[in-house]
């Protein structure tokens, strides 16, 4: 979506696009796929700063912390960008009256799922071929009561 700052002069310009991150490069580990994503964005045109709301849905596979399944998750986000041409904290730069909103966009979407979704009904599994789960009581007792079979063989010196 590209935004030309100059035409947030009139408070009642607003912009409605279907954005397309098909070709998105995302972790695979936390989101798998953006499959639709709409953005309405009004504002305001300052001297200094542009000043943009951003209403952004989309719809989102994640990823199952438990068992690595996709999980289908909804974004519903209203919200606030700042840019200007002055490098300021807490506002963005840009160089031209022209640029690129869409890696902004795609940065509140990644933002908003979560690190850790649960597909509805899924159980952390129990253990499996090389591995098992402890609680961290289970885990104390066993190295307590572990001993270190290196040191034995200095038992067996005479001193």
């Amino acid at each position: 979506m590209k935004i030309n700052r100059h035409l947030f002069t009139n408070k009642n310009y607003v912009i409605e696009e279907d954005l397309d991150f098909s070709s998105a490069s995302l972790d695979p580990t936390h989101i798998r796929k953006i499959n639709s994503a709409h953005a309405k964005v009004g504002g305001f045109d300052y001297d200094d700063y542009l000043v943009l709301n951003i209403k952004l849905d989309a719809d989102v596979i994640g990823v199952c912390s438990y068992t690595l399944e996709d999980v289908p998750y909804k974004v519903h986000v209203d919200t606030s960008l700042s840019f200007s041409y002055e490098d300021e904290e807490d506002v963005i730069q840009i160089d031209g009256p022209i640029f690129e909103l869409d890696p902004y966009l795609l940065d509140i979407i990644i933002s908003e799922v979560p690190l850790t979704l649960v597909k509805k009904g899924a159980k952390l599994p129990s253990g499996g071929k090389g591995y098992r789960v402890l609680s961290e009581e289970e885990y104390d007792k066993e190295q307590a009561n572990k001993t270190d079979s290196r040191w034995d063989k200095l038992n067996d010196l005479d001193l």
